[in-house]
């Protein structure tokens, strides 16, 4: 797969992040949509798929746990990639619960392109 034909769904509440995330993902070829809580994320998955969904682990409206349930419900074939501020249980939980890595804020932007082309590769097997 080329990476123009990979869609990810950023989903967080702080502007800055959604910024860096589109400006990042898209300057390395990818389709980028993002949206500011986990309800706009649910809605939207069930219009158009996504290979890949990076989620914000404490969001209003719906939490980062709650989005990844969701998420595989509607969508079992997305992988979801968690982003997190405070290290805590809720990577633990999310890692348990299907996601396929956690990266903690601040992050190094080398770090989410290595993620994202670590999910690309899985989804060409």
């Amino acid at each position: 797969m080329k990476n123009n034909e990979i869609n990810i769904l950023v989903v967080d509440d702080e502007q800055v992040m959604r910024s860096l995330f589109t400006d990042l993902l898209g300057e390395n070829g990818f389709n980028v949509t993002v949206v500011k809580n986990g309800k706009e994320a649910v809605d939207l998955i069930k219009e158009k798929f996504f290979d890949i969904a990076i989620l914000d682990m404490h969001m209003p409206v719906m939490n980062g746990i709650e989005t990844l349930r969701h998420v595989r419900k509607i969508s079992p074939k997305t992988s979801i990639v968690m982003t997190d501020s405070f290290p805590d249980a809720f990577a633990e939980d999310a890692l348990k619960e299907g996601a396929i890595s956690c990266i903690h804020k601040p992050f190094d932007i080398r770090d989410v392109i290595q993620v994202v082309n670590e999910a690309v590769k899985k989804k060409e097997k």
